[in-house]
């Protein structure tokens, strides 16, 4: 057993009586697993068409399943053995990797299987499932997530049933797998996850007045209230809270507000004691806080405004700081599985600007898209608030995935630096791991491929490349980079000359990806590149414009003008606009609605005459913003008037993914007794699964309960399973009725399943994203697509069939964007009848 999994069970834990389901007693390990695979399966999809319900395994050894990666064809359930510590490969048979690779690269490898074990227990009990280095996996049926990184620290809460228990692992990734599946005991009811704490350093001879997160793990099958939390200090109280809703078998992670007094500097850290009780139940650990002086990289921490959740970043002041000077500001984006502080380490201070980390987090995140994105733009913003920062002095730079985070940021939010710097980016999923294995791709018809790729528009980062009009680029990459191969950066360079963009492309010849030069400096800080950086100022007002964008509510924004509306949701957005003396020239693709911050322009005289799309217009020069918009007989000042009570607007907008971008609340339906525990079920896997990837905390209720209105509602289940579905069912564009479907009144038939988001009937000022079925099957299926991912693609509603299962967007029947007024728009959705 790890240390880290021996640390946990070693926490004292006192009890004065327990009226919880036991733990099991001692550590569970499996020893003989029968193991099936390779299946073939497209990056970032994990579809087979071999197997559609892997709860309906039961194998026998010696049987076999259809596999195309498999010499002959077929693949042979077969006994493999576990070792001492649980851990056992797959060591595929007759699967030539090497031959699989040269003909199909390294998309060829991705492949998914199968392991099959079954134990016994005389008795129902609480355990903490170890499955690392697995994604899910099925207990009696049930689907739990796994510790997918190997992190150690994430252990699933289960209850294990009295009699034989069924096991079953999915095994994904490149080429053949090692992983780890056994249970530990659960030693008390409530476990705070000490190893995943969110935590600032302790920076000396100063009191931190400041935030700390902590997860805190229900073993037992019932929701938890008044759960007290107490840190201290030596006698130092540091925190004094109760903690309300905590989700049966799931997590939490609240931010704690903390105050320490002032402390000196200790080279060993200070020791935290952290006691957490429940009724008679009190569970306490010890955790160390790193104590650093200011001027080395250290971690603060805030209270993001995406989930209300403890984030941290980490920062390195510059050198002979004074703070009544303003600096300049690098931030730095780590590569994947890197530590925020860790990059910072990696830096030598600069006499002339802040290094801060932001985590996209977690250390491998989102690729920071979306959820990545917005931490970095929170960092930002925290960062410039608290601290000395010129703001025409800020740079992005980042390192492999960073580098790749440095671009799709860089050419999103143009407007935001003075220069960017990616090292060893790749540009988009499907130029660095090509997707044309997805079943989506091969079987699903080009309409329905082209609605995904408009939700995926937003990632495609080298379709935005044109928005570095006014940003210059520096490109480093190592000659020999075998991970991200250096033909990325060529390629954007290329791309850069193409338009006649400033940027310098440097490749430094014999090394690979990460490198230190002889002098000790890390690549990331290469002094080239450091000059490139100190050597620019943003160009806050320039007088040429082109910017491009696939959402507005992401991005919509550059420099002096902004897009408020466009005509087809979904469909790219397009501005060029050029200023020469009082005259400004604009043209647009796919825009009704714009507004020209005139304050940033330096015009001459008080008339500004604009030159739009072949149309010429007078306008005051007031100073203020102005907003135009275009109808039928052309564009005229003033704003669009809106033809419904909502509109799309920044925060209510879509698509899918949006409703998690502020504090969200997840609602699980109780109406119907055998539908019930799978919904519950899936409300706290979920919960779980925003912890593990986005180190995140939400809300789980049931649907009897009093929502919370002012956040963002998730509900799972039909308005015959979900009372709060019922209360809007027939204020959405997308219902059930008597068994059916409808999608704006057309009848689309029986078995299936929706996933709607649409502004809440009950709080329009909020999202509702609602997922249900015609039947409880169809429910189930509505679960299918995850949202909590970086690459994910599903635009405002989807209804789909239980095809979807084995081939993708093959079985999606409709789907779409809703218009800006929130209505279904023919352009922007395909509905197969």
């Amino acid at each position: 057993m790890s240390t880290t999994l021996s640390n946990l069970i070693l926490c004292l834990f006192v009890t004065a009586g327990n009226q919880f389901p036991g733990s099991i007693a001692d550590t569970i390990k499996i020893s003989r697993w029968l193991v099936c695979g390779p299946f073939s399966v497209g990056t970032r999809e994990g579809i087979t068409e071999v197997v559609g319900d892997p709860s309906q395994l039961n194998p026998v050894a010696g049987e076999s399943l259809p596999s195309g990666l498999v010499s002959g064809g077929a693949a042979i359930w077969r006994e493999v053995t576990a070792d001492a510590d649980g851990w056992f490969s797959t060591d595929y048979p007759d699967v030539q990797w090497d031959t699989i690779q040269n003909y199909y690269g390294i998309s060829g490898l991705v492949a998914l299987g199968y392991a099959y074990a079954e134990f016994y227990s005389s008795r129902q009990s609480r355990a903490l499932a170890a499955a690392t280095r697995t994604g899910s996996f099925l207990l009696n049926g049930r689907n739990y997530l796994g510790d997918v990184y190997g992190n150690n620290w994430f252990l699933t809460p289960v209850i294990i049933d009295s009699g034989i228990n069924r096991v079953i692992l999915r095994l994904s990734g490149y080429g053949d797998q090692r992983v780890r599946f056994m249970l530990l005991p659960a030693p008390a009811p409530l476990i705070p996850v000490t190893q995943d704490i969110t935590a600032p350093d302790l920076i000396a001879d100063s009191a931190l007045t400041g935030w700390l997160g902590i997860p805190l793990l229900n073993t037992t099958a019932e929701m938890l209230y008044r759960v007290k939390l107490k840190m201290k200090i030596d006698t130092f109280l540091i925190a004094d809270t109760i903690i309300d809703r905590i989700p049966a078998l799931g997590v939490k992670k609240p931010a704690i507000f903390v105050h320490t007094p002032v402390l000196p500097y200790e080279s060993t850290g200070y020791k935290m004691v952290l006691t957490v009780g429940y009724q008679d139940f009190e569970f306490s650990d010890t955790i160390l806080l790193r104590s650093r002086r200011i001027n080395q990289p250290h971690k603060r921490t805030f209270v993001s405004q995406i989930d209300s959740s403890c984030q941290y970043y980490a920062i390195l002041y510059p050198a002979n700081y004074d703070p009544s000077q303003n600096y300049g500001l690098i931030l730095s984006l780590h590569g994947a599985g890197v530590e925020a502080s860790g990059l910072a380490e990696c830096f030598q201070p600069k006499d002339w600007a802040f290094v801060v980390c932001p985590t996209n987090r977690r250390p491998y995140g989102f690729d920071w898209q979306d959820w990545g994105r917005l931490d970095a733009l929170e960092v930002l913003k925290e960062v410039c608030s608290s601290l000395p920062v010129d703001l025409d002095r800020i740079y992005l730079t980042g390192h492999s995935m960073g580098g790749h985070g440095t671009w799709h940021i860089g050419l999103t939010h143009p407007d935001l630096f003075a220069a960017i710097a990616p090292a060893a980016g790749w540009p988009s999923f499907p130029l660095y791991v090509p997707n044309f294995l997805q079943r989506s791709v091969i079987f699903a018809e080009p309409s329905k491929l082209a609605l995904r790729e408009m939700a995926a528009r937003p990632d495609n980062t080298p379709a935005f490349i044109e928005n570095a009009c006014n940003l210059p680029v520096f490109i480093l990459h190592g000659g020999e980079d075998d991970n991200v191969p250096p033909i990325h950066g060529r390629t954007f360079a290329l791309w850069l000359r193409s338009l006649g963009y400033e940027y310098v492309y440097k490749e430094v010849p014999g090394v690979k990806h990460w490198w230190n030069y002889p002098d000790g400096t890390v690549c990331v800080d290469d002094e080239q590149l450091m000059t490139f950086l100190k050597n620019r100022k943003r160009q806050n007002t320039p007088g040429h414009i082109r910017f491009r964008t696939a959402d507005i509510n992401q991005s919509g924004k550059a420099y002096w003008v902004k897009i408020d509306r466009v005509a087809v949701v979904g469909r790219d957005a397009f501005i060029e606009a050029t200023l020469s003396d009082s005259t400004l020239k604009i043209s647009t693709v796919n825009i009704t609605q714009l507004t020209i911050d005139q304050e940033r322009l330096k015009i001459a005289g008080s008339l500004l005459r604009l030159k739009i799309d072949g149309q010429e217009l007078d306008l005051p020069f007031s100073g203020k913003d102005i907003t135009l918009h275009r109808d039928k007989n052309g564009w005229r000042p003033g704003a669009y008037r809106k033809g419904t009570a909502i509109t799309k607007r920044p925060g209510l907008y879509g698509p899918a993914k949006q409703v998690l971008f502020s504090p969200f609340a997840i609602v699980y339906g109780t109406q119907d007794p055998n539908l019930t525990p799978f919904l519950h079920h899936s409300a706290v896997q979920e919960g779980l699964r925003w912890w593990l990837i986005a180190n995140g905390t939400t809300e789980i209720y049931a649907d009897t309960e009093h929502l919370p209105l002012n956040r963002n509602i998730v509900l799972l289940g039909s308005s015959e399973d979900n009372i709060q579905t019922a209360r809007i069912a027939r204020s959405l564009p997308i219902r059930i009725h008597q068994g059916r479907m409808l999608c704006n009144r057309v009848d689309l038939g029986e078995s299936l399943a929706a996933i709607i988001t649409y502004p809440n009937p009950l709080n329009p000022q909020r999202l509702v994203l609602c997922r249900f079925g015609t039947d409880s099957s169809t429910t189930k299926l509505s679960l299918f697509w995850n949202l909590i991912g970086s690459g994910t693609a599903i635009p405002d509603f989807m209804i789909f069939d239980h095809r979807v299962r084995r081939f993708g967007w093959k079985g999606v029947r409709a789907a779409g964007f809703f218009s800006s007024d929130w209505q279904i728009e023919p352009a922007s959705c395909f509905v197969e009848k």
